[in-house]
Parts: C-alpha cells; sequence; structure tokens
C-alpha cells in the first residue's frame, strides 16, 4: 500500500476532487481517509522545557536554543 498526501489548493475547487476521490472509492480503487494536522503552539512552559531536554541552554543563548529546535 502506498500513501499519499493531497493538497487541495483554496482557490481550487474541492467539490469536483472530492467528488473525483469519492468516485474511485465507489470503485474500490482507493481507501479515502480524512487527516486533520493542526498544530498547535507550545506555551512557554513547554518551550523551557524542550530547551532544557535538550541541554541547550548551558551552551547557547535562549534565542539560539530556539532557532536550533526550531520554535
Amino acid at each position: 500500500m502506498k500513501t499519499y498526501q493531497l493538497i487541495i489548493p483554496a482557490d481550487r475547487n474541492e467539490n469536483k476532487v472530492m467528488q473525483l476521490l469519492n468516485g474511485l472509492v465507489d470503485e474500490n480503487i482507493i481507501e479515502l481517509q480524512q487527516i486533520n494536522n493542526y498544530a498547535k503552539s507550545a506555551n512557554e512552559e513547554q518551550v523551557e522545557e524542550m530547551i532544557e531536554e535538550a541541554a541547550l541552554g548551558p551552551y547557547y543563548t535562549d534565542k539560539e536554543a530556539r532557532r536550533i529546535l526550531n520554535i
């Protein structure tokens, strides 16, 4: 089985794409699963904990550590 991520740009006709996909589902050609990946921002306490667990504090400034951890 192969898994693909489908991105439908906001300015496109989502209904037409979904009709096409649902037609393939009806023919048992594909399985369709909706996945919601909503990123949630870390609060300040969580950010500090990540920096501490990564042991970056003694070697980098807070700003540098955040950049390294991409937060």
